[in-house]
Order: C-alpha cells, then sequence, then structure tokens
C-alpha cells in the first residue's frame, strides 16, 4: 500500500537511512560494549561495512558531512578483514610446511602476529575516532545548526577523516616498530645494536605511547559515551536531523 502512496526513489531513500542508521547502532554497541577484538561482533560488523558502503554510493543519498563520516567509519572494518586474511595466510603456512620453522621464519611469524594484533588496535582507535567525529557533528546540527553551518562540510568531513587516519598509522607504526624490537633481542637476526642505529631518534624516545594510547581510548570512549547518549536520548525530536 505504501507504494502506491509514495513515490519507489523515496521510499528507497526512507529504507535507505534507516538501514544507515541501524548501521550505526551497530557500529556503537560494537565498538563501545565490546573488546575490540571480539569475533562475532567484528564479523557483523564487517557485513554491516559492505551494505553502508554499498548504500553510501547510491545517488539518492546526499554528500552531507555525516554521510562522509559513516563512509569512513564503514571503511575502517578493511583492517579487520586484513586481520583475518593475514590470520589465514599464518595459519595455511604453519598447516602447509609443518616443520620446526628456522629462526628467520619464527621471527617472521611473529611479526605477522603482532601486525595483526595492531591492525585490531587500529581499527578500534579509528572507529572511536569517527564515532567521536559522528556524534559531533549531530551534537552541532541540533543545538547550534546555523552557528556551526560553516563548519558543518563534506570538505571539512573529509579533513578531518584523513586527520584520522594518519594519526591511526602513525600510532600503529609506532607500535608495531616498539614491539617488535621489544621483543626481537639478541635470539633474532636482528640485533638490538643494528636496531637502534637504524632507527630514528624520535621513535627510540617515546617510551610513553603505550600509556598515551590508553588514555586516549579511554577518553574516546567516554567522549562517545556522553556525545551519543545526548544525541539519542536528551534530545530525540532532532534525531532526524543528525544522520543523513
Amino acid at each position: 500500500m505504501s507504494s502506491w502512496c509514495w513515490p519507489a526513489t523515496e521510499i528507497e531513500l526512507l529504507a535507505s537511512r534507516g538501514w544507515l542508521r541501524r548501521f550505526l547502532l551497530l557500529k556503537l554497541v560494537t565498538v563501545l560494549l565490546f573488546p575490540h577484538a571480539a569475533g562475532l561482533p567484528l564479523l557483523a560488523g564487517s557485513v554491516f561495512s559492505l551494505r553502508a558502503l554499498l548504500l553510501l554510493r547510491s545517488p539518492h543519498i546526499s554528500t552531507k558531512p555525516s554521510t562522509v563520516l559513516l563512509g569512513r567509519l564503514a571503511l575502517t572494518d578493511s583492517l579487520v578483514l586484513l586481520h583475518w586474511a593475514l590470520r589465514l595466510g599464518a595459519t595455511l603456512e604453519t598447516w602447509w610446511t609443518g616443520e620446526t620453522p628456522s629462526l628467520e621464519e619464527g621471527w617472521r611469524r611473529e611479526a605477522v602476529g603482532v601486525l595483526c594484533q595492531q591492525l585490531l588496535d587500529a581499527h578500534h582507535l579509528a572507529s572511536l575516532l569517527l564515532l567521536g567525529l559522528l556524534g559531533l557533528e549531530a551534537t552541532l546540527v541540533s543545538r547550534w545548526p546555523a552557528q556551526t553551518r560553516r563548519f558543518r562540510t563534506s570538505h571539512w568531513a573529509q579533513l578531518s577523516c584523513s586527520l584520522v587516519w594518519t594519526l591511526v598509522l602513525l600510532e600503529m607504526l609506532y607500535s608495531l616498530h616498539s614491539t617488535l624490537l621489544q621483543d626481537s633481542g639478541p635470539q633474532t637476526y636482528f640485533s638490538t645494536e643494528q636496531n637502534s642505529q637504524r632507527v630514528p631518534l624520535g621513535l627510540v624516545l617515546l617510551p610513553s605511547l603505550p600509556g598515551f594510547s590508553a588514555c586516549l581510548r579511554r577518553t574516546l570512549w567516554l567522549g562517545n559515551l556522553w556525545l551519543h547518549y545526548a544525541v539519542l536520548y536528551v534530545r530525540p525530536q532532532k534525531r532526524k536531523s543528525s544522520f543523513h
């Protein structure tokens, strides 16, 4: 009956917006309530992200800041897919060889394991940052729509996403390097002295980064909780204009 009253494009648009809201709710629950290495929530999030990316490519979806941020949020699950691909490759290699690995092969497998963990950490940090940007954009729309109009553009959203990915990649590269350098020790074919000569001084003098990363994630978690609670519950009448 509804198809007789509304055009098909309008029905599809409303269905797409409703599906994207459910996708955002799933990402909020997955990132804020589950451990960032939980397999089943990550699998569900990846499936929903693929569907969201297809919907966001539709010409019926407007190119607003929230749309840009939702697209980048869906793209974060590519890190999860890469994590699973590396895990599968390492498992197949171990099953195929079936022999005691050499020292070099053991170091390579350890490096793959560390990289897989860092990919999940990067996915979690990127999701927190992008969810925070979405919550901030929705808060500005609901409370100061006219005053913040010039800042709520697709250009600023894309620039913010670029900064997010830059921060995430830098944090992942340093964490990966520091973990491998710490775990390599004198047993590997890389000596600590040789690594310290090849690594820039700035990377060696940042021992407090893990503590800073943990503090940043807790702060982002609390910020996301407050922002999205305010958007979804404190001002429910403005919710339709927040994510579309």
